[in-house]
């Protein structure tokens, strides 16, 4: 048993009990080709060489680099991952597409259809694909028993959250499940690095069905991440009428704005982030948190 079939284990006996981490693979520049364009770039009969194993099962990061070219500019040396596949792909971020001077679609893995396309070069020579240049949607990779562990089926969305100096709520995660697959939330370099994330992070699934966090059931907000409800009128004094906006994500800079406003509540939508800090704040300030019905 690796250390990935351990991690793998533990996580499994921790989402038997309720508790749901997956692990992130932070996925850079990359392109996949088609057989025909990989005898046009690289010659005739031309077999890709493995250069080391990827999470997925069977797949595999190339020795060989191609580089993509655009409107504006190029992105050079960007690996070929195999196996082949029936048509190419190039998977970049939004910050690529700007040095591209290409327009983003963002797009599932194989969905390439309307998308546009680029210069692609390699050793033997040059080719224009009409399609495929995308970014990567945000996806989950579930084995079939990992799926079913997780309470969750290929094509489902769900939440991911995750702790640490920038914590946040990345939502439309869509699953990938069945064979083929194996446990680890895919993002790109652009998005990890927004985050914080860094391969092999783990994040938590705030839901596990496909409203992706939306319906009743996972509405209440968890107590790490906002106050409890107020009490029932009778049993607590009226709270001052909030004056602000509906906040998604409080800071200790927002409760010490809000503070030099004279605003002594904070109006928070239903599955608002609350900082520590900004918890601390308010309380040392006497400022609280209501929970938005809208």
């Amino acid at each position: 048993m690796d250390e990935r079939d351990i991690r793998n284990a533990v996580l499994g006996l921790l989402a038997a009990q309720g508790t749901k981490y997956v692990p992130v693979g932070v996925s850079a520049r990359h392109v996949h080709l088609c057989q025909t364009d990989l005898d046009r770039l690289f010659g005739p009969g031309y077999r890709l060489k493995p250069c080391k194993p990827l999470s997925q099962p069977g797949q595999f990061a190339a020795q060989e680099r191609i580089t993509v070219s655009g409107p504006k500019g190029e992105l050079a040396n960007v690996r070929v991952l195999g196996p082949v596949r029936r048509q190419t792909q190039v998977e970049v971020t939004f910050s690529d597409l700007m040095r591209l001077g290409i327009k983003g679609m963002v797009r599932m893995s194989g969905d390439v259809g309307g998308t546009p396309g680029c210069t692609l070069k390699g050793p033997a020579g040059e080719i224009q694909i009409p399609c495929g240049v995308i970014v990567a949607a945000r996806h989950l990779h579930l084995s079939g028993p990992q799926a079913a562990l997780y309470g969750v089926k290929d094509g489902d969305a769900v939440k991911l959250r995750m702790d640490g100096p920038r914590p946040g709520v990345l939502e439309q995660i869509i699953c990938r499940g069945g064979e083929g697959h194996d446990l680890e939330a895919h993002l790109d370099t652009d998005e990890a690095n927004a985050f914080g994330i860094s391969t092999g992070t783990l994040l938590e699934i705030l839901s596990g069905c496909a409203c992706g966090g939306d319906c009743q059931k996972h509405t209440a907000p968890p107590s790490s991440m906002a106050p409890s409800p107020a009490l029932p009128q009778a049993q607590t004094p009226k709270p001052p009428e909030p004056t602000g906006e509906i906040m998604s994500l409080v800071t200790e800079r927002d409760i010490e704005d809000a503070w030099r406003r004279g605003e002594k509540v904070i109006l928070c939508k239903p599955r608002c982030i609350i900082t520590d800090a900004a918890k601390d704040r308010a309380a040392s300030l006497e400022i609280t948190f209501q929970i938005s019905k809208g």
